[in-house]
């Protein structure tokens, strides 16, 4: 009898880390949204980019965050508040656009489409990636990156 009570008694700290662990992921996505528009966002880097032991060359899944100047990219599983990525709005460049096809299906969120773009991140670095997005976060997109000021399409360090 004793060793059952020991176990519900383990099994209840697993039960409480769970709780506390989802209540945190919520509180983060909610503090997200205060600073800005939020959407589910998949996110690939270009091959060439060098990467971490801990990162692979997939889709990463996560949230993304709109602010007048960058689009911010965060992991979904994750409890940090700073983003992953940052990248300057000004230097958004479409390159292409196309649904998922093969493994991708599995890998990109569900009804996403894949949008192309070379980014300056906000350390500077040039950078090919591949967003997945809904058709109706790919419309917002799209207007967030039009409706910038006149003359600020491009990033001023990659201006001729």
């Amino acid at each position: 009898m004793r060793a059952v009570t020991d176990f519900l008694d383990g099994a209840g700290w697993f039960v409480l880390l769970f709780v506390i662990l989802a209540f945190t992921w919520t509180l983060r996505r909610s503090l997200l949204r205060r600073r800005g528009a939020t959407l589910h966002c998949g996110l690939r880097l270009d091959g060439a980019h060098p990467r971490r032991w801990w990162q692979s060359s997939g889709w990463h899944t996560g949230i993304a965050r709109y602010t007048p100047e960058d689009f911010q990219w965060f992991p979904l599983l994750s409890l940090g508040y700073q983003p992953r990525w940052t990248f300057v709005r000004r230097s958004v460049e479409i390159s292409g656009r196309r649904y998922p096809h093969g493994a991708e299906l599995l890998a990109a969120p569900h009804g996403a489409v894949v949008v192309s773009c070379n980014i300056i991140t906000r350390q500077g670095d040039s950078l090919d990636v591949e967003l997945a997005m809904s058709d109706a976060a790919l419309t917002g997109f799209l207007a967030w990156i039009e409706s910038s000021a006149p003359g600020a399409h491009t990033h001023p360090d990659t201006r001729v």
